[in-house]
């Protein structure tokens, strides 16, 4: 699964899952690592103490962010244990999305379903009536005592 799959995959569970923003970041910035190391790694290690800071997150909120993208099935993780030099292991799981596998029978739960949506605009408005020079003519000069003039 590429890149872009990863992240369309990961918004069709959010669909469904509704994760938190620190969950979202969490997991866009593992993302990012396993990019930025050129997927090369099954595992990517990285202390505590500078995910928190890169994430921007707390300890706690930390560990119950990635307990649940786990639980999702978006990761897996094996914490390092105690120690300031001491990383946790962090894998990127490929979702599985295959509509034979949701326990659902209703098509429109299914979180790869997409349905068409009809966009109706109203082109007879008064406004796309006016000539372009007509609907800039009208504004006025306004003149301001700002700092930046």
């Amino acid at each position: 699964m590429s890149y872009i799959d990863l992240i369309n995959a990961f918004w069709l569970m959010d669909e469904q899952k509704e994760f938190t923003p620190n969950e979202t970041r969490l997991y866009f910035f593992l993302l990012h690592l396993a990019n930025r190391f050129y997927w090369k790694e099954e595992w990517l290690e990285y202390g505590d103490d500078k995910m928190q800071s890169a994430v921007g997150i707390s300890a706690a909120v930390l560990r119950t962010a990635r307990k649940n993208l786990k639980e999702a099935k978006l990761i897996d993780f094996v914490t390092g244990g105690n120690g300031h030099r001491v990383r946790t292991r962090y894998q990127i799981i490929t979702p599985n999305l295959d509509p034979n596998l949701n326990s659902s029978h209703d098509p429109s739960l299914d979180p790869i379903h997409y349905s068409k949506i009809k966009i109706k605009t109203n082109n007879n408005s008064e406004f796309s009536k006016k000539s372009k020079n007509e609907r800039f003519s009208k504004r006025e000069y306004v003149a301001s005592a700002s700092d930046f003039d």
